[in-house]
């Protein structure tokens, strides 16, 4: 299945410090023509935050929209890259007020 930009997915997210990952919600945030080209899609955290959010996290304003159960956090500073195989399923996507706070901050650390 082919997956676009603003779907959340629900995908095997690796986690930084291992090789293995957990299933989670997370936000794709590439374009069309990155999967077209080289198969795989540009993956930002979605999560709970249970800790707490990071500077930067940006809450998800319409859970429901998005097809989560909880309130969450797209986490910028989280991005994967990840290929078909690793995705279930979209279960949502995401409003266009959270696109262009999403946007914004990728801008700024991708100028």
């Amino acid at each position: 299945m082919t997956y676009r930009r603003w779907d959340i997915v629900a995908v095997d997210f690796p986690f930084v410090e291992a090789t293995e990952g957990k299933r989670r919600p997370g936000l794709i945030v590439s374009s069309e023509r990155l999967r077209s080209e080289y198969g795989v899609y540009w993956i930002a955290m979605i999560t709970t935050a249970a800790s707490g959010p990071l500077a930067n996290d940006i809450p998800v304003t319409n859970p429901a929209r998005a097809g989560l159960q909880h309130a969450c956090f797209i986490r910028i500073g989280r991005i994967a890259t990840i290929n078909d195989a690793l995705i279930s399923r979209k279960i949502g996507e995401l409003t266009n007020r959270d696109r262009t706070s999403v946007s914004a901050l990728l801008r700024r650390y991708l100028p």
